[in-house]
């Protein structure tokens, strides 16, 4: 069969969609399928790379937009020609070229799939704070046009996003649950390569708290470093490690904490030195507005890390003080710095989590993930024809409804 992956970004470009791609693409490949990836063209990339054989990353037209970290992109021959070469086509974005993908695919009779891995509603609401209107506006265009007329099957990885298509009026029997596992031979406990400490000139019998991933304003990151910085005040030997850039960065790194001096910021780091970031903290935080269980958080259970992270909608598998440590208000500062008290003045508590957290994600592998993934496309070759607009149902507003008790 030939797959097809339309997503907003590739490398060069870092982030929890390419390290998906860099697990599930050689699982597929290795299963007999060929793949190809269309993303956007970046400054200094070919037209078509092949990576390896029965793989190939195509890159569209970018017209030189560049926000949060991201380039746009729009489609054109290189795009059409993937398509419709494809069996199936399965978008990672609903920016344009997901959008633009989307129909354009159902106007060549392809199916079509979504992996969820996003809440635009939160984006927009808490990030871009956009008004009512712009709100009502892009959620209806979103989950009625593209959600109800153009995608087939939609896949998710963890429970809060199925929620999400739930709440759009998705039917139950056309979500897919594939959820994520990690290699464990890259991320493990103790051993590390780097001596990470050292470098950053932490002591030994410092308690750390790690975050690791895009600084951004979804990933709640503000919040974060305010209830570290209480957090510190009260435990002088609790330091932090924030690994990873992002968008937001240079305005993190120089936030205006009073801590300052046990608060680092490392900047991008390469794969090989993950794991060896992951073993040099005491335990992960993460109380990202966007998302309860992601890479990171199964990174560091991976590496018998105990994790901090937010309990909305989050997965029936993880459960409170014995797989993770889940934050019910992601913006009370308080409860964050609770949290993290907790995990930093009970060595027994971190040990016990993080050895429950490894447990977990080793009863998890790609191989799974890429079964359940298959099972969902083969069901969607051969859905017979339905009315897609007799099917569309009206989205629900939460995040709107709660703005309006406010007032």
């Amino acid at each position: 069969m030939k797959i097809c992956f339309v997503c907003d970004s590739y490398k060069p470009v870092y982030d929890g969609v390419v390290r998906y791609f860099d697990y599930v693409i050689p699982a597929l490949v290795k299963a007999g399928h060929e793949v190809s990836l269309v993303c956007p063209k970046i400054p200094g990339t070919d037209n078509y790379e092949y990576p390896y054989e029965g793989f190939t990353v195509v890159r569209c037209f970018n017209p030189g937009f560049y926000e949060q970290g991201y380039w746009f992109a729009l489609p054109d021959k290189r795009m059409f020609k993937a398509m419709k070469e494809s069996d199936f086509v399965f978008f990672h974005s609903t920016g344009t070229l997901g959008i633009m993908g989307s129909m354009l695919a159902k106007a060549m009779n392809k199916k079509t799939g979504m992996f969820v891995h996003q809440d635009e509603r939160i984006i927009m609401h808490n990030v871009l704070h956009t008004s009512r209107f712009m709100y009502n506006f892009t959620i209806i265009t979103l989950s009625q046009l593209v959600y109800g007329l153009f995608i087939d099957t939609f896949y998710h990885a963890t429970e809060r996003f199925k929620g999400k298509l739930l709440d759009y009026g998705i039917s139950e029997n056309k979500i897919f649950h594939t959820p994520f596992a990690i290699n464990d031979s890259i991320f493990y406990p103790r051993n590390p390569k780097y001596d990470i400490r050292k470098r950053h000139g932490i002591p030994d019998d410092a308690i750390v708290s790690i975050y690791v991933g895009r600084l951004a304003r979804e990933k709640n990151v503000a919040n974060l470093i305010e209830s570290l910085d209480s957090a510190m005040d009260e435990d002088p030997n609790l330091y932090s490690l924030f690994v990873g850039k992002g968008p937001d960065w240079n305005h993190y790194s120089n936030f205006p904490y009073r801590n300052k001096e046990r608060m680092i910021f490392t900047g991008f780091v390469p794969d090989d030195e993950l794991q060896s970031h992951y073993v040099a903290a005491d335990f992960f935080t993460s109380p990202s507005l966007n998302e309860s269980s992601c890479f990171t958080v199964f990174e560091s259970m991976s590496c018998q890390i105990p994790v901090i992270t937010s309990a909305y909608r989050h997965d029936s598998d993880i459960n409170h003080k014995e797989n993770a440590l889940l934050i019910n208000d992601i913006k009370n500062q308080e409860e964050i710095k609770d949290n993290i008290l907790l995990l930093a003045q009970d060595e027994k508590l971190r040990k016990k989590i993080g050895k429950a957290g490894k447990k977990l994600v080793d009863s998890r592998n790609w191989d799974n993930h890429v079964q359940r993934f298959l099972k969902g496309v083969s069901y969607t070759l051969n859905e017979k024809p339905r009315n897609r607009i007799r099917d569309i149902l009206k989205p629900k507003y939460p995040y709107l409804k709660d703005k309006k008790k406010k007032r």
